[in-house]
């Protein structure tokens, strides 16, 4: 519901999936409480938003890997960081504190393993993303040449945006030649996924 435009809708589904929370693993509640925090994020409810995190973070230290169902083995440690990271995001912008959501996606980049490349893309681009907003432009550049690279084999409708938005807040960096060729690498690799 969220990925379509809707994350009211989002939150009503993780509700119904939570009126029986004692049948759900401390990583699946982790899991949940990590995607409520983003749709509340992006529905401007910084507050609710950031209890959600800190909840999520509660459930997460309490999970038990050996008795989760095994469609959970992807929520580790990193996907952790990367989901309750992206959450935090908006709250970075709004308050203009980009260490609320950096370190999390930093550490998430770090530790994803490399079955999950899709996933530390995606921590990798919104780094970027945020960095290019409220940090340094050049480290900025770094990370999002790294993020489009490693997003060259994916045929990801999301990915594509993740990297437009990069794009998009880089607009004010035009003045660097190395951020114009960012944003060049950016159009064309999104040009060529259009055109197959």
């Amino acid at each position: 519901m969220a990925y379509v435009g809707n994350p009211d809708g989002g939150l009503s589904l993780i509700g119904l999936a939570q009126v029986r929370s004692d049948r759900l693993s401390a990583t699946t509640r982790a899991m949940l409480s990590a995607l409520r925090a983003q749709y509340l994020a992006s529905m401007e409810r910084p507050d609710e938003a950031l209890s959600e995190v800190a909840r999520a973070d509660e459930y997460f230290v309490q999970r038990s890997p050996a008795t989760d169902a095994p469609w959970l083995c992807f929520y580790d440690e990193a996907e952790h960081l990367g989901s309750t990271g992206k959450g935090l995001i908006p709250i970075a912008r709004i308050r203009h504190r980009i260490e609320l959501a950096a370190y999390r996606l930093r550490q998430a980049v770090e530790l994803q393993a490399a079955e999950f490349p899709r996933s530390q893309t995606f921590s990798l681009t919104g780094l970027a993303t945020l960095t290019m907003q409220l940090g340094d432009p050049k480290e900025a550049v770094a990370l999002g040449t790294r993020a489009a690279t490693q997003a060259i084999p994916f045929d990801s409708h999301r990915i594509q945006k993740e990297l437009q938005r990069l794009a998009a807040a880089s607009s004010r960096h035009r003045q660097m030649s190395d951020v114009v060729e960012l944003c060049e690498v950016i159009t064309r690799q999104s040009a060529a996924k259009a055109a197959l």
